[in-house]
């Protein structure tokens, strides 16, 4: 046994192993070595406080590291530096009380349960995830599962979501860490683990392989696609001197490509609203028609020029308007507004007065060849919740997803974003096309491969062939968080069950 100096060191480096397995490093062995430290040290911690803090020293640097990109998104509005180090110390440290309670609950409750290494660990794992989800609004970043994007395991994600690999990541780690913890003492305990273990990895792969997302889809008509990047500066965006060159980029991009069956533009492309802009918007309307193009943009829309909403719209042979459901905190609402507006810029930018959609939203519909095709529109931030995508896509023939990752600078930031929207294509079996402000823009077919993508931080027009696809994967069939749920009542079952033995027991001593 460690002492606990080394302990607590341990609990720090091991918290940097999951980010370091996701994009853009991509070392997912490192997933299952930070999810078996994880269980080790908080199943052999000496009390619930020792677990606590294990814990949450493993969050400090599991989110110092994997959301490190919100020092960027302040940097952007030039919050001074030692302003962006305090306040996004202050968010990670913050974000670090998840696994505090993952950590004290698991000691507390569960790691007495018969199978708790075996089995409720690796459930309660991934019931934490999804708490991650939605709780406080939710940050759904950082899952295990995201690690196996690039392994054939991945496109089990089309039957049981990005959940149900994490799931599969976390048994492989939970059986490896019990044949190592008896290697020595019961080599034939630990043998059937790393056996186990060993066997539903190849399973996963074998499945995978067997079964692409794109099986469980019907393939349609192959429609030419273009994403465009415009690479404007975040910190010239919204003024007056660049809304005239904004308009002229998207336009001249529009007429250059005009060939394009469906053309994106990136999250509020059009920086400024629909009143003021009439002529603009009929003329791209028009020459989209006239080219049998469906054009869809980002862009900001009002109601009575009291409640704004971040939008996608539909020109030329695409018609109708999607509000985003789930909007990014401080980025685009303040909580707290009354008290924390005008503190700082950062409390002050320009999207962040922006409302939900009041109502369940819908694909779009478009036109190629005469005949109809539906878009699932998803903005930005959205994409990283499986259940939101789900719903839209299911109704729908391919995934659009508008973003503005220039906020986050040249972090990892845009590089986790897109690796999760890869995902969000193999759950629902759907060919995605992703437009950025200035990058990483996409294009992806329905087993989540990428066809073509930008390199960050240019000017950049992506082309290819997408295959619409019709038909639900089974993941479409089900709620996402129905599988959470399964694992909750099985921990719930099994503290059940060793409540009664342990009942049993006392009364069998007395």
């Amino acid at each position: 046994m460690f002492n606990r100096p080394l302990r607590l060191l341990a609990a720090l480096i091991s918290g940097l192993c999951m980010p370091l397995a996701l994009a853009p490093f991509n070392i997912w062995p490192l997933a299952l070595i930070g999810i078996a430290t994880a269980i080790w040290l908080n199943h052999t911690a000496e009390n619930s406080k020792e677990a606590s803090l294990l814990g949450w020293l493993y969050g400090v640097s599991f989110f110092g590291l994997g959301v490190s990109w919100i020092y960027g998104s302040m940097q952007t509005v030039e919050t001074p530096v030692w302003l962006s180090v305090f306040l996004t110390a202050g968010f990670c440290l913050a974000l670090a009380l998840f696994f505090l309670f993952q950590f004290w609950f698991y000691h507390k409750f569960l790691k007495s349960l018969p199978g708790a290494l075996m089995l409720l660990a690796p459930c309660w794992w991934v019931v934490n995830e999804w708490l991650r989800e939605w709780v406080f609004t939710g940050i759904p970043w950082l899952f295990a599962g995201y690690a196996t994007i690039n392994l054939p395991i991945a496109q089990l994600a089309a039957v049981v979501g990005v959940y149900g690999l994490s799931l599969i990541m976390a048994l492989i780690a939970a059986w490896l860490l019990i044949a190592a913890l008896h290697w020595k003492a019961e080599k034939k305990a630990a043998m059937t683990a790393a056996f186990g273990s060993v066997v539903l990895f190849i399973i996963a792969l074998a499945a995978g392989l067997t079964f692409p997302a794109a099986h469980w889809t019907s393939s349609q008509q192959s429609i030419r696609v273009a994403a465009v990047q415009s690479n404007i500066n975040q910190k010239t965006k919204w003024i007056e001197a660049q809304q005239t060159p904004t308009l002229r980029f998207f336009g001249k991009a529009l007429t250059v490509h005009g060939e394009a069956d469906l053309m994106l533009w990136p999250e509020a492309a059009m920086t400024r609203l629909e009143d003021e802009i009439p002529t603009y918007l009929s003329d791209i309307n028009a020459f989209a028609a006239k080219h049998d193009m469906a054009l869809l943009t980002g862009i900001i829309t009002h109601e009575n020029f009291t409640t704004y909403y971040n939008a996608i719209k539909g020109y030329g042979t695409a018609s109708g308007e999607y509000r985003k459901q789930h909007l990014v905190p401080f980025g685009e609402y303040v909580p707290l507004e009354g008290v924390l507006r005008g503190l700082i810029a950062f409390f002050d930018l320009p999207m962040s007065t922006m409302r939900p959609a009041g109502e369940r939203q819908s694909p779009i519909q478009a036109t190629v060849n005469d005949q109809p095709y539906f878009v699932a529109p998803v903005i930005c931030y959205e994409a990283a919740y499986p259940n939101l995508v789900r719903r839209l896509a299911k109704e729908a023939n391919l995934i659009a997803v508008v973003s503005n990752d220039a906020w986050f600078g040249d972090s990892i930031g845009p590089h986790q974003h897109l690796q999760i929207t890869r995902m969000r294509a193999i759950e629902n079996g759907r060919p995605m096309v992703r437009a950025t402000q200035n990058g990483i823009s996409a294009l992806v077919d329905g087993n989540g491969e990428i066809v073509v993508r930008s390199e960050q931080f240019v000017e950049a027009i992506l082309e290819g062939e997408l295959t619409l696809r019709s038909g639900l994967t089974p993941f479409q069939t089900y709620n996402s968080a129905l599988l959470p749920a399964g694992l909750i009542l099985i921990i719930l079952a099994m503290m059940a069950l060793g409540n009664r033995v342990s009942s049993r027991a006392v009364q069998k001593a007395e």
